[in-house]
């Protein structure tokens, strides 16, 4: 993390920032969505398709020229507006540069990994997972797909070092704080071990999400269960 040539108050106080910043604070000065007719929220967006007005908008939106970023949309399986916003705000609390929304916790985490792995891949996985990643990881995927995971105490720096496959193992991963169990992890130090070893470091912030940020503390990508922490009410399965 060392800055540029010069090293001034303002770069420093930038970089404190940009490392620590309230997320709290973050998500009230994120871009806010108004409803369709001054709602203080925004509209629910249930449409799966979108009117294009002018032939010349179709060809720039296709060509990839015009998207979502600029509110242009076509298919909401590739993005809706609830959604997106829904995303956005879910980068605004991490820190991180954008955010996807998927159906659920369990899609997120799948499509996360079979991404970074790929048929033969290998991960170094906490013991203490939520049951249904765990599943996923011991039963589901050496069958599936050939990717394999080994099981260590996620604080015991040694175990998760010696678990490591040279060539083959391409993730680590783990939950900030655990389900159920509530074991804390060590984020900057396991973030800077599995860097040191050319992994991408995967952290489950589910249950804490206004408490940490693993993407300020080096991890690489962050996930999360809705229908925990954010939605508050049980009533939500997302990602």
């Amino acid at each position: 993390m060392a800055d540029a040539a010069t090293h001034t108050p303002s770069d420093n106080a930038k970089k404190a920032f940009s490392m620590f910043a309230d997320p709290a604070a973050a998500l009230a000065s994120a871009r806010h969505e108004f409803g369709e007719h001054g709602g203080v929220n925004m509209s629910i967006e249930a449409s799966a398709t979108f009117t294009v007005m002018e032939p010349e908008t179709m060809k720039r939106m296709f060509a990839g020229e015009l998207g979502p970023d600029r509110d242009f949309f076509i298919y909401s399986r590739h993005f809706n507006p609830t959604v997106l916003n829904l995303s956005r705000q879910m980068a605004a609390l991490e820190g991180t540069e954008a955010a996807y929304c998927t159906s659920s916790g369990m899609s997120a985490i799948s499509s996360v990994l079979l991404q970074l792995c790929g048929t033969g891949g290998h991960v170094v996985a906490s013991s203490a997972l939520y049951g249904g990643t765990h599943a996923l990881l011991a039963n589901f995927f050496p069958k599936a797909c050939n990717i394999t995971a080994t099981f260590v105490d996620i604080n015991d720096m040694q175990a998760v070092e010696s678990a490591i496959q040279e060539g083959k193992t391409k993730v680590l991963y783990f939950e900030a704080v655990s389900n159920p169990t509530l074991q804390v992890a060590n984020i900057p130090e396991l973030s800077a071990l599995g860097h040191r070893n050319g992994l991408t470091v995967v952290v489950d912030n589910t249950f804490a999400p206004m408490v940490l940020s693993p993407a300020r503390l080096g991890a690489d990508v962050v996930v999360h269960s809705i229908s925990k922490f954010i939605s508050g009410a049980a009533d939500i399965i997302a990602e």
